[in-house]
């Protein structure tokens, strides 16, 4: 059975009773183990007890792919079903699989997890044909995903959410499941002691510190014109798990704070007394190198690189082509106009 990405969070907490296998898979590998953690649940059975449940690896059933069949009808001490995890696996598990679907299983409860698998994936190509298996994607949040994480991880505190709030949140947090809920766990804590809904103060004053300074210095880079330091911003940027939705927006952030103090220049203002004015303010240690990327670009320059900005990522929600391409393509391009001017 093939779940769709819209049903695969519903499926998760309550899955076909008449379903014995489930594939786990997907880019994002925080959501991957939420998701078979939650279907494992769904079995009833104590997944600590050893004699009821065991956890595999893909080593485990390399040259062996019978295992996989003995360990799943292996009866449990005290009877009931048997729950069978098998984590990091890839196609090379199909034979074990293929083995498994070939024979009845009763008493078993098999949830694999794997990272992204093709459409010609033959693991997820067997799961999506089997009469009493299913295929469960995973991928990386989006805006709205993102927005009902913080909702329901703060609300699992009792505590409610300003939409400034909200607001400065949901660009800020990794598409990847597992590490939006540490930092969101770590916001309802702090939070935990102060009275009312969390706030865009409580917000910022807890999470994004690391995350803000990746996204900038990528958007400094672009505009600076520094494709080296770009590249090396860029891949913390990767590391730290940013979707590109937010590195792009970073990006057209800086973008307008340069607009408004070119605009301001352009009337006669001074650049010092208008960097002065912009909220948040320039970090002291940046106002030299923002001043030098003031004198790059000209007002109608930086007009013409918003759109390419705004473009990639109506681009990254609607082409279907892959995001990070696109991300990586508008980056440098922008970078190399900046050095050499735009055309």
């Amino acid at each position: 059975m093939k779940i769709s990405a819209r049903n695969a969070e519903s499926f998760a907490r309550n899955p076909d009773p008449d379903i014995f296998a489930f594939l786990v898979y997907g880019p994002a590998s925080g959501l991957v183990g939420e998701r078979a953690l939650s279907l494992a649940r769904t079995s009833g059975v104590d997944l600590e007890d050893p004699f009821s449940a065991t956890t595999l690896r893909e080593e485990d059933l390399a040259g062996s792919p019978g295992r996989l069949f003995d360990e799943a009808s292996a009866i449990p001490l005290g009877g009931g079903i048997r729950v069978v995890r098998v984590q990091g696996v890839s196609d090379n598990v199909a034979e074990a699989m293929s083995s498994v679907f070939e024979r009845s299983l009763e008493k078993a409860f098999i949830v694999v997890e794997a990272g992204d698998l093709g459409p010609r994936s033959r693991v997820r190509r067997l799961f999506e044909g089997a009469d009493r298996a299913a295929a469960v994607p995973c991928y990386l949040d989006d805006d709205v995903a993102r927005e009902n994480l913080i909702r329901e991880t703060l609300g699992g505190y009792g505590k409610e959410v300003e939409q400034s709030a909200l607001a400065y949140l949901s660009p800020r947090l990794s598409g990847d499941r597992a590490l939006s809920r540490r930092e969101l766990d770590k916001l309802a804590l702090y939070a935990l002691d102060r009275d009312g809904a969390v706030t865009r103060e409580m917000a910022a004053d807890c999470i994004g510190d690391e995350a803000e300074h990746v996204l900038e210095d990528v958007a400094v880079a672009a505009a600076a014109g520094a494709p080296a330091e770009l590249a090396r911003a860029y891949d913390r940027c990767v590391a730290s798990g940013q979707q590109e939705i937010a590195v792009l927006r970073a990006l057209a952030r800086h973008l307008q704070r340069l607009h408004a103090v070119s605009v301001a220049g352009d009337a006669g203002e001074s650049v010092e007394k208008a960097m002065s004015s912009l909220r948040p303010p320039v970090f002291f240690k940046s106002k030299a190198a923002f001043k030098a990327q003031v004198a790059k670009w000209t007002t109608a320059r930086i007009e013409e690189a918003l759109q390419v900005v705004l473009r990639a990522e109506r681009s990254c929600k609607t082409t279907g082509m892959p995001g990070r391409t696109i991300c990586e393509r508008t980056l440098f391009g922008i970078a190399v106009a900046a050095r050499r001017g735009w055309t």
